[in-house]
């Protein structure tokens, strides 16, 4: 508990990222990444094997949604790559560490959704998310079903309904599909589509992670055990179902 109380209170960010919260899902985060690291390793590794495979080398590369960099593979993406963004609204302290190791290696700090300034003022309404620029390759890193989470929180508070709520996340996630598709040529993506509750061995019930919103079949997908029974629910176990999107670009699934 005194790491995580030290970790958030020396973590840098912004204002508008402590207030909505995401400063401490950084925190909780790595805590539980601590704790459930053999549950998550299969995850990890698919992500980053992924990761690799879809970018290719050369060039400029954004990484949207690094985070704490558990599922990125940043030595090898920068000696593949002349530069590298990471993009995120909290760099935890560890993160930065483990950038400042790269000459070629750049951090930026932005609302990848446009909607957080918005959100503040209680209006659901999808803004312009930020311009960082051109890139040979983008990748998408388990951002995409995350986005809407504490928006909506901040919206509920505010009395915001929830079917109005609802269409918003829909709304953030068709929104940042668009800008990756938008950031490169090569526009890679990893998200969980759907979280399953598993108890004794049997799912017995399942929530869509997107919101409805439409994308084309993925390339490939993977189990990811988040919480083993004992981590968050006494009996149940919560798992993701990830799904992989070579190149948005494409036009279809398949990269």
């Amino acid at each position: 508990m005194l790491r995580e109380v030290w970790e958030y209170l020396t973590t840098p960010a912004s204002p508008l990222a402590r207030r909505l919260g995401y400063v401490t899902q950084a925190v909780a985060l790595g805590a539980r990444h601590r704790r459930q690291r053999h549950a998550w390793a299969p995850h990890v590794a698919e992500a980053r094997r992924f990761t690799l495979e879809a970018v290719g080398n050369g060039g400029r590369l954004l990484v949207a949604g690094s985070g704490r960099l558990i599922e990125v593979p940043l030595a090898e993406l920068a000696e593949r790559f002349g530069e590298v963004v990471l993009a995120d609204l909290v760099h935890p302290r560890a993160a930065r560490q483990q950038a400042r190791r790269f000459g070629n290696v750049t951090l930026v700090e932005a609302d990848l959704s446009g909607a957080l300034a918005g959100v503040l003022a209680g209006e659901p309404a999808v803004g312009t998310p930020p311009d960082l620029g051109w890139f040979d390759a983008a990748v998408s890193c388990n951002l995409l079903s995350q986005l809407p989470l504490l928006p909506m929180e901040a919206l509920e508070r505010r009395g915001v309904a929830e079917a109005e709520r609802t269409a918003f996340a829909r709304a953030l996630v068709e929104g940042h599909v668009a800008w990756l598709r938008t950031s490169a040529p090569v526009a890679a993506l990893f998200t969980d589509v759907e979280t399953e509750w598993v108890e004794n061995g049997h799912v017995v019930a399942r929530a869509d992670s997107l919101w409805g919103a439409a994308l084309p079949p993925p390339d490939l997908g993977w189990v990811w055990d988040v919480a083993p029974h004992g981590e968050q629910e006494r009996r149940r176990d919560l798992r993701h179902r990830v799904a992989a999107w070579r190149n948005l670009n494409a036009g279809g699934g398949a990269g």
